[in-house]
C-alpha cells in the first residue's frame, strides 16, 4: 500500500491537481504501479502528479490515460467543475411502472422541499447549508431520472427486455 496522503485533510471537493494526486495515491500499487500502467517513468510521473511541483504537468494523453486507468470519480468531477459542469454516470434501474410511480412521488416530495427553501432565502442570501441541501436533493432527483432513462435505453436495446 502506498504511504499516507501528503494532503493534511483530504478535501471534500478536490481541485483537478488534488484529484489526480489522490487517485494516483489510491491506485492499487500506488503511484509507481500507475506510472507503469500509463507508460511513464515512475520518477517523472511522481513529479507530474505532485501538487507542490508546478513545473511538471501531465500531458493531455497522460491525463487521459490516468483518468482511464484509475476510473476515479474525483478526477471526473473535478474536471467537470473546472469546466463549469457536472459529471454524472447513471446507474441503470429497470424502467418499470413501479419505478416511474416512485419517481413521481420523489418529484412531488422534492418539489415541496424546493418550495420550502423559498422561506429560508426570503432575504436573498444563500447560506452554505441551504445550497448544500439544494444540491443534495437536486442530485438525488437527477440520479433517479437518469437511472430510469439508462434502464429504459438498456431495455430498448434488448439488454433487459422481456
Amino acid at each position: 500500500m502506498s504511504r499516507a496522503s501528503l494532503l493534511p485533510d483530504a478535501p471534500v471537493l478536490p481541485d483537478l491537481d488534488q484529484a489526480i494526486y489522490l487517485a494516483s495515491r489510491d491506485y492499487r500499487g500506488g503511484q509507481t504501479a500507475l506510472a507503469y500502467s500509463v507508460a511513464v517513468d515512475p520518477g517523472t510521473f511522481q513529479k507530474k502528479v505532485s501538487i507542490s511541483n508546478t513545473t511538471h504537468r501531465l500531458s493531455l494523453a497522460e491525463f487521459m490515460a490516468v483518468a482511464e486507468a484509475t476510473d476515479d470519480p474525483r478526477i471526473d468531477q473535478a474536471y467537470a467543475r473546472q469546466r463549469g459542469g457536472l459529471f454524472f454516470r447513471p446507474t441503470p434501474v429497470p424502467a418499470t411502472n413501479g419505478a416511474l410511480q416512485a419517481l413521481g412521488k420523489l418529484l412531488e416530495a422534492e418539489g415541496r422541499f424546493v418550495s420550502s427553501l423559498g422561506y429560508g432565502v426570503a432575504d436573498n442570501i444563500w447560506e452554505r447549508h441551504e445550497v448544500e441541501d439544494l444540491e443534495r436533493h437536486g442530485y438525488a432527483v437527477i440520479a433517479k431520472v437518469l437511472g430510469i432513462m439508462a434502464g429504459a435505453r438498456q431495455a430498448m436495446e434488448g439488454e433487459a427486455n422481456g
